[in-house]
């Protein structure tokens, strides 16, 4: 049995990637140059990283949601064998670039590296943001040692039509664990509140 790693990061939120191509497009996914790429984000996608900004890190005012806060931290997947999709590292690169020389940036676990993931955002001291594709984000959540009678249930799976939420897992001691609160984005035309 692995071990699993003691707690240390007081917030750890989980975004799936912004919006992707669909499997017969259009819309296509486009790069940084504005070129046709199948492994970037289609337009609302660039929207919605845009927009994550000002939600992760307000300019002005306080945060829309409390459960949200700056991170400190930022985790996205490596593009590699195992996945060549860029859309987790484009998702959080205008906030990156916001944050500057205040935030860590980790892009070197590949997709199927879940636990280690899960291990080196829980050891940061401080907030921690993680973008992952939703099918393996419940991996990374799994490893997360929860604390007794949270007030929601962690899900088992990431909805497969869902770009506009937030999982955020607050520390309630490094000893008890996390407690999960499920957050909508509320960002862009048609996000929706959150339904599970």
């Amino acid at each position: 049995m692995t071990q699993q790693t003691s707690a240390s990061a007081s917030k750890i939120m989980l975004i799936r990637h912004a919006e992707k191509p669909p499997s017969n497009p259009p819309p296509h996914g486009v790069n940084t140059d504005g070129d046709h790429d199948s492994e970037s984000l289609i337009v609302q996608g660039w929207q919605r990283a845009g927009a994550l900004v000002v939600y992760f890190a307000p300019s002005v005012g306080p945060f829309q949601n409390s459960q949200i806060a700056t991170p400190k931290f930022i985790y996205a997947s490596e593009v590699a064998s195992g996945s060549s999709s860029e859309r987790p590292q484009e998702t959080v690169t205008p906030l990156i670039q916001k944050l500057g020389s205040n935030v860590s940036v980790n892009f070197n676990f590949p997709k199927g590296q879940e636990q280690n993931v899960a291990n080196s955002a829980m050891a940061c001291n401080g907030i921690v943001l993680i973008c992952w594709e939703h099918q393996n984000i419940p991996l990374i959540t799994k490893w997360f040692p929860i604390a007794k009678n949270p007030p929601n249930p962690v899900p088992t799976s990431w909805p497969d039509d869902r770009y506009d939420v937030v999982w955020v897992f607050n520390l309630q001691s490094p000893s008890t664990g996390y407690w999960f609160y499920p957050e909508p984005q509320l960002l862009l035309a048609g996000d929706e509140p959150y339904s599970g």
